[in-house]
């Protein structure tokens, strides 16, 4: 029989954590269909004006980035022993996630912000 793994944390703070990243996913594809739509008719002036192919490569990039994202964080929490020991450490894990799935999501929603933009000032 396994020993228990002493925790500092009783709430489970790793298991809060990657269910702040899946919110965090699920928030981002939202708002990428809802770019997606767009305006539904054509007298709705306050809707985006991108063109439909510029909505649907911005949200094809902003559903692939949560793919990678969702299956990088399932790997991980699954290698972790859903979040008590790091491999090789014996210790809790760290981060729940790796720094570079912050880098891509934060530039993933700096990219998204860019092309509301153009879209906005430039008509694209």
């Amino acid at each position: 029989m396994s020993e228990p793994v002493e925790r500092d944390d009783p709430g489970l703070q790793p298991e809060r954590t990657l269910l702040s990243w899946q919110r965090t996913l699920i928030l981002l594809v939202v708002v990428g269909l809802l770019f997606l739509r767009g305006a539904l008719t054509s007298e709705a002036a306050t809707a985006l004006r991108a063109s439909p192919s510029v909505r649907v490569a911005t949200t094809a990039a902003l559903l692939l980035v949560c793919a990678v994202l969702g299956v990088h964080l399932w790997m991980r929490w699954r290698r972790t022993v859903y979040g008590t020991r790091e491999p090789g450490r014996g210790g809790p894990p760290l981060t729940v996630a790796r720094p570079w799935a912050m880098a891509l999501l934060c530039s993933a929603v700096l990219a998204l912000c860019v092309v509301l933009v153009l879209t906005e000032l430039l008509g694209l």
